[in-house]
């Protein structure tokens, strides 16, 4: 063997050794695995209600997802129109989302309709809905069987303690508009139910019942009450009235009345008192959900929750403007008091 046919072997080897034979180069340069890229579509009855949105983004990147690359989201809100709400599924499943986020019973039940019509195959996780079970949209809590589960917004439940609320914070009441658009079924329900109209009762309050469906009818109706009618509004879980809250807003304030809010994040813009869920918390809830399917588990086997969080909020700021007077022990036991 040459001199140099030995110095050229010993080179290679040299350079072997710091760098590993061919086989353990090529491994070395591999890099880990990232994780694919997930979708979800977001519908939401109007923008107001995005908010859970913004709490499913927020706990899904506690979750340790990269939002807008590794986790992909395409948002719509329907602004009220639910017939906007199948050919959007449609759609989505066509372009082979992996789940779809819904928010209001609404805009749920239109994606069930639509699922059910056309034998699609989609994950779906709701949030903000009243009443899962009475409105179909899932067999029982505990056990989905469907390709539905969620959060549901216990608001019917709430019905009877917002109001032994509301009379305690507000005694002199005696006149409350309540407002609903009979042709949604989550509404009807909701004023059907004998435990409202018991508190009502137990409390000394008479119901003074509006029946709106749309944006003009609301309105119209708000703006033909006077003092003589009404001394405060409370709002039924109605998606429809979330939507129109600044109509509820003008007549509190037009009246100098207090005006009850269906969800806490509402005070931010006007109302006094609040009892519920945050949207906000129950997105950020509901991303938990959205973890667990998109890992793989089977939609139907994960129980339906209740919030974690109900709050009472004070807004003493709005209390203040209309020359209202507040029970100092509801402010003593409220979880947060706007000033």
């Amino acid at each position: 063997m040459s001199p140099i046919f030995g110095l050229r072997v010993w080179v290679w080897l040299l350079l072997f050794s710091f760098l590993g034979f061919p086989g353990n180069v090529l491994s070395a340069t591999k890099t880990s695995p990232t994780r694919e890229v997930r979708r979800v579509a977001v519908i939401a009855f109007a923008a107001p209600f995005l908010k859970s949105y913004e709490g499913l983004r927020s706990g899904l990147q506690a979750q340790g997802y990269k939002l807008d690359e590794e986790l992909i989201f395409s948002v719509h809100s329907i602004e009220r129109d639910t017939t906007k709400v199948a050919p959007l599924v449609k759609k989505i499943v066509a372009s082979n989302f992996d789940l779809i986020f819904t928010i209001t019973t609404s805009v749920t039940q239109a994606v069930k309709n639509c699922i059910d019509e056309n034998r699609l195959d989609i994950p779906v996780v709701f949030t903000v809905v009243a009443d899962p079970v009475g409105s179909n949209i899932v067999a029982s809590l505990r056990h989905p069987h469907s390709n539905f589960t969620g959060i549901s917004h216990v608001s019917k439940e709430l019905l009877p303690q917002r109001l032994l609320i509301f009379k305690k914070a507000f005694p002199k009441i005696k006149r409350m508009a309540v407002f609903f658009d009979p042709g949604e079924e989550i509404s009807m329900s909701s004023f059907n139910q004998r435990y409202i109209h018991q508190a009502a009762q137990d409390q000394g309050v008479a119901m003074v019942v509006k029946h709106v469906s749309n944006l003009a009818e609301m309105q119209s109706t708000c703006l033909g009450l006077t003092t003589a009618d009404i001394d405060s509004v409370f709002m039924l879980p109605d998606a429809l009235s979330v939507a129109y809250f600044d109509e509820f807003l003008n007549l509190s304030q037009r009246l100098q009345i207090p005006l009850m809010v269906i969800d806490n994040m509402l005070l931010r813009r006007g109302g006094v008192i609040g009892y519920s869920p945050d949207f906000y918390d129950v997105g950020v809830q509901a991303a938990t959900v959205v973890n667990q399917i998109l890992k793989g588990v089977l939609v139907g086997d994960i129980a339906v929750q209740n919030p974690e969080k109900v709050r009472l909020v004070i807004s003493l700021k709005e209390v203040q403007a209309l020359n209202l007077e507040v029970d100092e022990d509801i402010l003593l036991q409220a979880d947060e008091v706007l000033r």
